[in-house]
């Protein structure tokens, strides 16, 4: 005899998260591969230099900048990993906040916002409480990165160009 379910709940697969799990999925893709191309110029520049310190300023500033963006990226690609869910958002919201998918009485759930850029998925309850899957820091760090890196390629292209211009006149 099999068992009968007398549930009319029905069970949800991934591709019903209410996400855009595909344009996750890519962007995590291509941000792997651009990660692999960046450490592959990375670590055989600091290999071959025995350090971080370039021969000039402006290649110091531009690895600089090159390392920032990488740790960006890095972390941007493990914001996406903590953003995709597997179950539908009521599921996923019940287990992170009360330990089972079935929930608790009390609150209700609200609503689940998801945003590729900033990366976040929060649940919202009725009484006030939120949880985002992605870690706090995720997101002001990739904006501290980036805005290094913006500062460190806008001084080593002005020192460049700077140099370029002493060469010309002498």
């Amino acid at each position: 005899m099999r068992p009968t379910s007398t549930s009319t709940e029905t069970v949800r697969l991934a591709t019903d998260t209410g996400q855009n799990g595909m344009a996750a999925l890519g962007i995590i893709v291509l941000g792997l591969l651009v990660l692999i191309t960046l450490c592959a110029y990375l670590f055989p520049t600091f290999a071959a230099r025995r350090g971080f310190a370039a021969p000039t300023l402006p290649g110091t500033l531009r690895d600089l900048a090159v390392v920032c963006v990488t740790l960006a990226l890095a972390l941007y690609v493990y914001g996406l990993l903590c953003y995709i869910r597997l179950e539908n958002e009521s599921s996923t919201c019940a287990t992170e906040r009360y330990g089972n998918s079935s929930g608790n009485a009390g609150a209700n759930l609200e609503r689940m916002q998801d945003s590729l850029f900033p990366v976040g998925s929060t649940c919202r309850w009725s009484d006030g409480y939120t949880h985002d899957f992605v870690p706090a820091f995720v997101n002001p760090a990739i904006t501290v990165l980036l805005f290094l890196a913006v500062i460190a390629a806008g001084v080593a292209l002005g020192h460049a160009g700077a140099a370029r211009d002493l060469a010309r006149r002498s």
